[in-house]
């Protein structure tokens, strides 16, 4: 019983002493002013700038006692995964939020994230890194139905048999010194053993460890970079397909990896075949769902927010069996037009309230938050005085950099002000 007594008293000194060093660390935070300054606009509902949780919270309390053992010791790993379509595709709001949680503490985001050569789909890519290419090379993406079924977590692929085909990947394109590996993970497949990546690193060839689990190929560099030289190797009749490309390297930090195809509904993500085993390799503690605004872009009697519902729940079920606590938050879609054809023009969106209904409904029956763009902005009609303030582009649907920035800012505030008004951290 002595034991006993003396043990409990350990254990309680030690809770005090954690507590404590959160309080430190939570108003060390507050006093370097992380969240980010808005500007003001009357059309904004700032005071309404919250995460909204429906039922529950016990998944963000864990993600946050991770943030507190990070900030506070430097200790531990945090994954974030942003997934979405063309919102999440141009970078610009994924970086903004990846780049605002660098703010929290000196070497708190220590990897860039997940990867994919846009460039050779001949499509917009983020400006915050640089993909070079060479030789010939097939490309697919999960918004067209038939042949992805090597699709996995960055819901695209590109595929060569060329022998002179190679990617070149900058991940610090201004000059800055921001991002660095000591591994290199390439995500994909070979027809057969003749056919895999290697890279070339000052006049050295390192060869690929092929993890047949993750279905990847692991390159090790003896020093930390920021550049790598990839080249791809094809025997006769070879052919190699690049599904991602992650930077790695050892140390502790969070990592925002973020996921986006121009066009994608949940039906599409859904049709990646290897998302469920790539999820299992980055087990996110955070999953954002920025998918929506395509599932809506159809006539109202088109729309069926049981069947948006019931897709998500398959798409939640892969993210829970990755990860059995990821924390969910549901971002609902920004007020848009609907394009009704030559006849009926262009409208409003009606779905989009709808939407924001079922991601409540969905964060109600699975504990998660809700993020209440739609609502924020200003609700219906608002993308006219956001257009107006050059906050989006003239199609109404999409922000500028500037608005995508905005977005960032007022999300990113949104869970910093939620991580540091929750109890019991």
């Amino acid at each position: 019983m002595k034991k006993y007594r003396i043990l409990s008293g350990l254990l309680a000194v030690f809770a005090l002493l954690a507590g404590c060093r959160a309080h430190e660390r939570k108003d060390s935070v507050r006093r370097e002013a992380a969240l980010r300054p808005l500007p003001d606009y009357p059309f904004i509902r700032y005071e309404d700038n919250t995460l909204q949780f429906p039922s529950g919270r016990a998944d963000f309390d864990t993600l946050y006692h991770k943030m507190d053992s990070l900030l506070s010791t430097g200790k531990g790993k945090i994954n974030i995964l942003h997934i979405g379509g063309s919102h999440v595709q141009a970078g610009y709001l994924s970086h903004r939020l990846r780049m605002n949680f660098s703010t929290l503490g000196d070497s708190v985001m220590t990897a860039r994230g997940v990867i994919f050569p846009f460039r050779i789909l001949r499509t917009n890519a983020p400006q915050n890194y640089r993909i070079g290419f060479t030789g010939t090379w097939e490309s697919c993406r999960c918004t067209k139905p038939n042949g992805t079924d090597t699709l996995g977590l960055t819901g695209a692929a590109v595929s060569t048999g060329a022998p002179s085909a190679s990617l070149t990947l900058r991940l610090n394109p201004g000059g800055t010194s921001v991002w660095h590996f000591t591994r290199l993970r390439i995500l994909g497949y070979a027809n057969d053993t003749t056919a895999y990546p290697y890279a070339i690193h000052r006049g050295d060839t390192l060869l690929p460890q092929h993890d047949a689990a993750t279905h990847s190929y692991l390159i090790h560099y003896p020093e930390a970079c920021d550049t790598a030289h990839i080249r791809i190797h094809t025997g006769e009749g070879g052919r190699f397909t690049l599904t991602g490309i992650l930077p790695e390297n050892d140390r502790d930090g969070m990592t925002y990896h973020a996921v986006g195809i121009n066009g994608a509904d949940v039906p599409a993500w859904l049709r990646c075949h290897h998302l469920p085993g790539d999820l299992k390799l980055i087990r996110p503690d955070l999953a954002v769902f920025g998918i929506g605004i395509n599932d809506a872009n159809v006539p109202p009697q088109k729309f069926d927010p049981e069947q948006f519902k019931a897709r998500y729940r398959e798409l939640i079920a892969l993210f829970k069996s990755a990860n059995p606590h990821c924390a969910l938050l549901f971002v609902t879609n920004n007020d848009c037009l609907l394009n009704l054809g030559r006849r009926h023009g262009k409208r409003t969106n009606p779905n989009t309230a709808r939407v924001a209904k079922a991601f409540k409904e969905l964060a109600a029956e699975t504990g998660g938050a809700v993020w209440d763009q739609y609502h924020i902005m200003g609700g219906s009609r608002s993308s006219a005085l956001w257009r107006g303030k050059r906050l989006m582009r003239p199609d109404r649907i999409h922000f500028t950099a500037e608005g995508y920035h905005l977005i960032g800012d007022m999300l990113y505030n949104a869970i910093i002000t939620d991580y540091l008004q929750a109890d019991g951290n």
